[in-house]
């Protein structure tokens, strides 16, 4: 049952084959256990948005926190153990794994099945995730809820390829080098703080560098500077937000601008619209 904490969507209703839950939580306050129990055929990504959560598989216990990603594997048992279902933000996304018969979503049978193996090898580890993969699991969120035509079943299988080869991606960086570490805690700290105004010296300080030193690592990493980077990240979450929220200007106030003004300067500039007009091409392509 959805409700406004919690949402499960079953894919097969939506025409989807070889896809079978996908859900998202929000919680303010813990909830009960997870009790013990398995997937027949299936893999469970699990992506930790904030907060904290904790699996037990096969009496392994694994740990995730904020931008976390984990992959359960098909036919075995997992729970939460000792602990509870965590306040704070999960998605989880079932796909079936042994299915000569059907495509997933529309892959040839060939790529289908090297694709859930890859995913498959990757499983039982918990590994860094990325922003853009938030923005596409809310997407395809916002897909569900409010679509009900052909072309939103185009859509949603097209998101659902991306996060599988985007959490494929994310599984073969190496986590322990220093740049990823930093670049991890630089999303981490952002992703927390997205409602304000972010200064670069303030993601300087959590580098443990100068702002000089720190600027000119990040564009030579990154490839852009730390304020449009950060820009980007705001002008994506707003995509979402505005079509959920009542107005532009809280949207832009939600997300640290100073002004409505400057928000829809900074959209326009990485997206080519203004918010009222994205918001009325998206309405558009819904009738």
């Amino acid at each position: 049952m959805n409700s406004e904490e919690r949402i499960v969507y079953f894919l097969p209703d939506h025409g989807i084959h070889r896809c079978l839950q996908f859900g998202y939580y929000k919680y303010s306050k813990v909830q009960p256990k997870l009790p013990v129990h398995q997937h027949s055929n299936v893999i469970e990504i699990c992506f930790c948005i904030n907060g904290e959560q904790h699996y037990v598989i096969n009496d392994e216990l694994f740990r995730l926190s904020g931008n976390d990603i984990i992959i359960i594997p098909p036919n075995q048992q997992h729970s939460t153990g000792d602990y509870p279902e965590d306040k704070g933000e999960l998605f989880w996304l079932q796909i079936v794994c042994f299915d000569n018969e059907n495509e997933l979503c529309n892959l040839p049978i060939d790529q289908s099945v090297h694709l859930l193996e890859k995913l498959i090898k990757v499983s039982k580890r918990v590994f860094k995730g990325a922003f853009q993969v938030k923005f596409i699991l809310e997407k395809l969120l916002n897909e569900l809820r409010t679509s009900d035509y052909i072309l939103s079943k185009i859509i949603i299988n097209q998101l659902i390829i991306q996060i599988l080869l985007e959490v494929l991606s994310l599984s073969k960086r190496n986590e322990h080098s220093p740049p990823s570490k930093k670049l991890n805690a630089i999303d981490t700290y952002i992703l927390n703080n997205m409602h304000r105004i972010i200064y670069v010296d303030e993601l300087a300080i959590i580098s443990n560098v100068s702002v000089g030193y720190f600027k000119s690592w990040f564009k030579k990493i990154v490839g852009i500077s730390p304020k449009e980077y950060v820009n980007r990240l705001k002008i994506e979450q707003s995509k979402i937000d505005l079509l959920k929220k009542d107005t532009i200007t809280s949207v832009a106030f939600d997300l640290g601008f100073s002004s409505s003004q400057y928000f829809s300067t900074a959209f326009k500039k990485y997206t080519g619209h203004t918010p009222k007009s994205y918001i009325l091409s998206k309405t558009n392509n819904d009738i």
